[in-house]
């Protein structure tokens, strides 16, 4: 994710009210240099201590989850540092097990397993945080307050110093930031049933404020805060994509017996023609139609877009942050920004299905197109138990006319079968071929008919979960608090629409400062 901008104060006032322009950096926040002078004019003195009380707070998930208070819980309580401004003290944690990190800073990891203290039993399968096999610190919360009026705190994706984690040089060994956080949308409106099978995959989150007091004081300075969002990503399991891979899977073995079919409907043509009834008549059609689609029966569709339909695992993705890419994505929004899936996005995303599954199901059909063309082809007929006549060459070459059969025996012809037998055979087994793979009811054609056919439930699925989400469910980023002196933001807010016995309402990666108060 992109770098958050620099909490620390510079020298340099060239931003809102004079103040210093924020710049991109990956340094700690925790960098407690003072340069205040030029800005203040001396009315007062910025980096004298014990003048003022202080507060941070940092917290990866808070709220309501399925009517239950988070608060309560102590695996999810965060982390307070808190400075009374008395002479001589220093910042205190709570709670008090959370280790320093500088002056003045705690720092508390967010333990994986943090849910299973929620007195609700399906709290832990409603929202699933990274597996624990990661490294432990990946999901961090970190609160800074001193007696000089500086507050800052950062939650999520950072490090416990609050630096925003980008790049292998802060992270773990592997280089990956932590692995997304799974809420199951269905969980959190139950009785919602166009929800069934929908789950929001959320990328790393990461959040960080900072007040100023005593530059609040002198010029009326806001808090900074901001927010970043790696992903948010939609996954629908779908029967209806399951259904989909299966009928093309029956279609192909369907197709496989049309071949074993129409090879036996060569014979008995070719038996048919004069003298040829007591013949030992083969005709064999090598070809492997289940190799020819395997690949295309996992594929992940649309790979690298907005919407993917992966059929290995029966899912169909959205993936918001490219889907809003034209509507400013995920970051850099307004405070209390809704993301909301207009009739126009869902449009958007369903044709998108559809346009996916079509070309898959055309894939298929040239799979198999191009795998029975390629397919070798073996006439033989034997009378009285020589050889007569052969053939061996590809099912394209037959039916282009450029192979055909010949006459390979030494039987006198004319008293037993017809002069131009190999003639009449070669046509036999082209027009066979043609037709029964390659014309407007062959196997080729059959099996796109079936396939397409199961697309449309896919479609629908994909339309009725969105449609659902969109009545049922609120995504907000930058969710911003302002009260009683405290500031905060929410990287990201969820919350489970009215009407719900077990109301929801999730805020992610909470940064909070304040109250700062000068002391008398």
């Amino acid at each position: 994710i992109s770098l958050l901008p620099a909490l620390g104060r510079a020298a340099d006032g060239d931003g809102p009210l004079g103040l210093p322009a924020l710049g991109l950096t990956d340094a700690s926040w925790l960098d407690t240099e003072h340069v205040r002078s030029e800005l203040l004019g001396g009315a007062r003195d910025c980096t004298r201590a014990y003048r003022y009380s202080s507060r941070a707070d940092a917290r990866m998930l808070s709220g309501t989850l399925l009517g239950a208070d988070l608060s309560p819980v102590a695996a999810l309580s965060g982390v307070t540092t808190q400075h009374t401004g008395a002479p001589g003290t220093s910042a205190v944690a709570t709670p008090s097990t959370a280790p320093a990190v500088g002056p003045d800073a705690h720092a508390a990891p967010l333990s994986v397993t943090a849910l299973s203290g929620v007195a609700s039993g399906q709290a832990a399968s409603v929202v699933v945080l990274p597996a624990a096999g990661q490294e432990a610190a990946l999901l961090h919360q970190t609160a800074y307050a001193a007696s000089d009026g500086e507050a800052r705190s950062a939650a999520g994706a950072v490090t416990d110093t609050g630096a925003v984690r980008t790049t292998s040089t802060t992270v773990g060994p592997d280089g990956s930031l932590p692995g997304p956080a799974v809420v199951d949308l269905a969980g959190l409106a139950p009785g919602v049933s166009s929800l069934a099978g929908l789950k929001l995959q959320v990328g790393a989150l990461s959040s960080t404020a900072m007040l100023d007091g005593c530059l609040r004081d002198e010029t009326g300075a806001a808090p900074v805060r901001d927010y970043r969002v790696a992903g948010l990503r939609l996954r629908l399991a779908s029967p209806a994509v399951v259904a989909a891979r299966q009928s093309a899977v029956t279609a192909t073995s369907t197709a496989t017996s049309a071949v074993r079919g129409l090879e036996s409907q060569l014979v008995s043509s070719i038996k048919a023609i004069s003298g040829l009834s007591g013949s030992l008549t083969t005709v064999t059609v090598h070809v492997d139609l289940a190799a020819a689609v395997d690949p295309l029966l996992n594929a992940r569709l649309g790979e690298g877009s907005e919407v993917v339909v992966d059929l290995g695992r029966g899912v169909v993705e959205v993936d918001l942050e490219r889907l809003l890419s034209g509507r400013g994505g995920l970051n850099g929004r307004a405070p209390g920004t809704e993301l909301v899936l207009d009739q126009l996005l869902l449009d958007q995303v369903t044709a998108r299905v559809d346009t996916l599954l079509t070309q898959w199901a055309t894939s298929l059909q040239t799979a198999v197109d191009a795998a029975l063309r390629a397919a070798r082809v073996v006439v033989d007929v034997r009378l009285l138990g020589l050889p007569l006549l052969a053939l061996d060459a590809t099912v394209a070459q037959v039916v282009a006319g450029t192979a055909q059969v010949q006459l390979v025996g030494a039987i006198p012809l004319g008293s037993l079968v017809p002069a131009n037998v190999a003639s009449l055979v070669t046509v036999i087994v082209r027009d066979g071929l043609q037709s029964g793979l390659f014309g407007p009811t062959g196997a080729v054609a059959t099996l796109g008919t079936t396939v397409r056919a199961s697309l449309p439930p896919v479609t629908a699925a994909a339309s009725t979960a969105l449609s659902g989400l969109r009545s049922a469910i609120s995504l907000v980023v930058n969710d911003r608090r302002d009260a009683g002196g405290v500031h905060d933001v929410a990287a990201l807010r969820i919350t489970a629409l009215a009407g719900f016995v077990q109301p929801t309402a999730l805020r992610l990666a909470t940064s909070s400062v304040g109250p700062v108060v000068e002391l008398p």
